[in-house]
């Protein structure tokens, strides 16, 4: 699937998308120095950028397995929103409403804790260094697949 055709998909699914780059660290199942393994003081880490800059930095250093790995498979509610572009009208979004992923055949696997970083950085024109956290709790290591099969329209 091309980035574009993803990134319409997940508009009408409702999940914040744009086009950016993600780098993260991962473990490969040949063991070597270039790849960190699952265990107590390995080091994990994340960027995302957009448009050339950088919007956030992430790192965890795992600690220990998670003991209930559950809580990460809580439901994922996310805001669909398409303006209007009609003169006179921009404030009367075609659709403005909250909606709950349905997933199939959710899975975590190798899930891991540990002490975590989380940076967001100011960009021109970006929102989301103003949701900066004011301290980091526990951070997660996980592999994570799902299939989103539809949206569930919550009402209010």
């Amino acid at each position: 699937m091309t980035p574009r055709r993803a990134l319409a998909r997940w508009w009408v699914q409702g999940f914040p998308k744009k086009l950016g780059a993600v780098a993260q660290t991962r473990v490969f199942a040949a063991p070597g120095s270039a790849s960190p393994t699952l265990a107590a003081g390995s080091l994990f880490g994340a960027s995302l950028s957009a448009a050339g800059r950088l919007l956030a930095e992430a790192r965890v250093t795992l600690r220990q397995p998670a003991s209930d790995p559950g809580g990460l498979l809580r439901p994922t509610v996310n805001l669909r929103h398409f303006p209007r572009l009609a003169v006179g009208e921009y404030d009367k979004p075609a659709v403005h409403e909250l909606v709950m992923a349905e997933f199939l055949d959710q899975r975590l696997a190798d899930v891991w804790t540990g002490s975590a970083e989380l940076g967001l950085f100011a960009a021109p024109g970006e929102e989301l260094a103003d949701l900066a956290p004011v301290r980091t709790g526990t951070g997660f290591r996980a592999s994570m697949s799902y299939t989103v099969t539809g949206v569930r329209r919550l009402e209010a």
